[in-house]
């Protein structure tokens, strides 16, 4: 495998860097204070019953899917931060930039939540496997907790968190500023 013949640094660029720091940032901060000041599928409503603050812990992939699959979770995001970071580099004038950059902040937060046990209402402790099953957790803490349309496959939009919201707003801004004509060339 070749890499790329575009500098690194003039693709990921230092003030992007500092942008996914900081998303990553959010991320782990709000899921720390989540994880010390919550017990484990307790839900605080904000807006009523709308919009709640509920911990839970993804164990799978998206939306939840094939829960009890940390390990394998592991390895597919850590897979795929590989890939776009390279994708990204060999492909440098494909979408917007900040999209990219919104899709890396979230990725990489939910990588690194993946390396951590959590103990609701105290803390977490670098592991892959709960000492104590019951009071600790593994998996990505997920919050953000909607109401949806009973009628749309779920009863509620399952919980999310800051990561989950960047990997979603990066994808919505790179699909609105892709070249599909240009990709198609490729």
């Amino acid at each position: 495998m070749n890499l790329p013949k575009t500098p690194f640094f003039s693709v990921f660029k230092p003030g992007y860097l500092a942008f996914v720091a900081f998303g990553l940032f959010l991320d782990l901060i709000s899921k720390y204070i989540i994880i010390t000041k919550m017990f484990y599928h307790e839900s605080i409503p904000v807006l009523g019953d709308f919009f709640r603050l509920s911990l839970t812990f993804n164990t799978g992939f998206v939306f939840g899917l094939f829960q009890d699959n940390a390990l394998p979770s592991l390895f597919a995001t850590g897979f795929a931060i590989i890939f776009l970071i390279f994708y990204r580099w060999q492909n440098a004038d494909l979408g917007n930039a900040w999209g990219w950059n919104f899709v890396m902040a979230g990725a990489f937060g939910n990588f690194l939540d993946k390396f951590f046990v959590k103990i609701p209402g105290v803390g977490f402790r670098f592991g892959f496997t709960p000492e104590k099953p019951g009071i600790e957790y593994i998996g990505v803490v997920d919050f953000l907790d909607f109401e949806w349309p009973d009628f749309l496959l779920f009863d509620r939009w399952p919980a999310f968190n800051v990561a989950d919201s960047c990997v979603s707003i990066g994808i919505v801004i790179l699909l609105l500023t892709m070249d599909w004509k240009e990709l198609d060339k490729k």
